[in-house]
């Protein structure tokens, strides 16, 4: 592991002192007896299972929890030598910028240069520097071309590098990261990698929360993972790669032949939107397993909404078991596909994790095996929005399953699964396709790909 002088004084830009936080309703603390130094000039990764508390440490120190969150928090938050245990998150927002897992929270404006323009009138920037820094900010972020475009037509990819660049134009001296590769395409994060290394050597400091560890190898100071609340000091180039063993006996070095008389369940024709070319013509039959594959901003998500009948294509038409879907409506479609979106907080709407798997059909043995695949047997009677959003994702995908349908479409799905976590999500994703069901996915994760073996579509920009 490679580690750089520190830049600057002795004297921690960030101090955390015996911090301990225990949530509303629990008699256990989700984080115990923290403490943890940042100082100038370093990159310091938190690591961990999904649900181990890494977000909510990282909510104790921005003062999101317990301000807006409740809970039980003691111990001190100490800021270039002062004690902001009290502080505000408005406060706090001087010294620290702060990207949050759920990108769509912190974007406020229409049009992409207007919400860098927002967040440096917030500061009371004079004018002249605002533009300045804007349109600089527009050029080292690649970004000058999109400067115009409406935000919420952006790509989940686009809006957290829009969101990076509001960050980052503001210089703050310690950012506070979760996630922010996870929407990214490989542009993206290359991009972004080189951007932290820059402010590292600048003297800022970064505070990061990140699965796909071998994006960062060889770059921290200090690697840290959280378990049973408690902080130990992990050593990057000592952890293994995630196992793969799973599906080793299943999934061969290429994606499995199609049989000549396999059952095609879905088709598509000359399909566009929103005056863009014609997405590519392509069938998918049962068992298949297909990658949408292609840069932020490509159109993966808009496909997958076409797909499901969310959006109606402008031109061409779409089949599924040899029907067109072109007068049928979304509650229709939705008996043949189901769908999980890349925001799991838009399609939980139970009052329990095992209600939302429990649905007219489902057993309470089926239900309750899908829990068990999908490790959230543990949770099953907290409410779906107190979980992490690693488990949102993981319990919105077991609620698609439990309807049984004969296509399933994933959009980003996989990010915020710890390697135990994704490959139980993987294993079970495996099953459903072995039973004849059919996936299209995206992701830009190539572990993802290494695992299932898809058939890949790609699509261009």
């Amino acid at each position: 592991m490679m580690t750089r002088n520190t830049i600057g004084n002795s004297q921690p830009l960030l101090e955390i002192q015996d911090l301990s936080f225990t949530h509303v309703g629990q008699s256990e603390p989700t984080l115990e007896a923290i403490n943890l130094n940042l100082n100038a000039g370093e990159l310091v990764v938190l690591a961990g299972a999904t649900g181990s508390g890494k977000s909510t440490l990282l909510n104790c120190l921005t003062g999101i929890a317990p301000e807006h969150t409740g809970g039980k928090l003691t111990g001190q938050v100490i800021c270039q030598g002062e004690d902001i245990t009290g502080w505000s998150v408005r406060q706090r927002s001087r010294f620290m910028g702060i990207v949050l897992q759920n990108v769509e929270t912190q974007l406020f404006t229409e049009r992409v240069e207007e919400e860098i323009v927002f967040g440096l009138e917030n500061w009371n920037f004079p004018p002249q520097q605002i533009q300045e820094l804007t349109q600089a900010a527009l050029v080292e972020f690649d970004l000058m071309s999109q400067k115009d475009w409406r935000i919420f037509k952006l790509s989940a990819g686009q809006k957290q590098r829009l969101l990076l660049t509001c960050l980052l134009t503001r210089h703050p001296n310690i950012l506070v990261l979760d996630e922010p590769f996870a929407f990214l395409d490989t542009a993206g994060v290359q991009l972004l990698l080189e951007l932290l290394q820059q402010r590292v050597k600048r003297g800022q400091s970064v505070l990061l929360i990140e699965h796909r560890l071998e994006l960062l190898r060889g770059l921290p100071n200090r690697t840290y993972g959280l378990e049973a609340g408690c902080l130990n000091c992990w050593d990057l180039s000592e952890l293994p790669t995630p196992a793969e063993s799973l599906f080793q006996t299943s999934a061969s070095t290429h994606p499995g032949p199609r049989q000549s008389n396999a059952r095609i369940v879905l088709q598509t024709h000359d399909i566009s939107f929103g005056g863009y070319p014609a997405f590519p013509n392509f069938k998918v039959v049962a068992g298949d397993i297909v990658l949408l594959k292609g840069d932020n901003g490509c159109g993966k998500t808009t496909l997958l909404k076409l797909l499901s009948g969310l959006l109606k294509p402008n031109t061409g038409w779409l089949e599924i078991e040899g029907q067109d879907q072109t007068n049928k409506k979304v509650v229709q479609i939705a008996q043949t596909v189901g769908f999980v979106l890349q925001n799991p907080n838009h399609q939980l709407f139970a009052e329990s994790v095992s209600a939302e798997v429990m649905q007219p059909g489902v057993t309470t043995a089926q239900a309750q095996q899908l829990l068990e695949q999908l490790n959230l047997s543990y949770c099953s009677d907290k409410h779906p929005h107190a979980l992490s959003q690693g488990q949102k994702r993981r319990l919105a995908l077991g609620a698609v399953l439990a309807r049984q349908p004969t296509i399933c479409l994933l959009d980003e799905i996989m990010v915020g699964q710890d390697a135990t976590s994704l490959e139980l999500m993987l294993k079970a994703l495996r099953t459903f396709t072995e039973e004849g069901g059919a996936l299209i996915f995206t992701s830009h994760d190539p572990k993802v790909a290494t695992m299932l073996q898809p058939h890949i579509i790609a699509l261009d920009e």
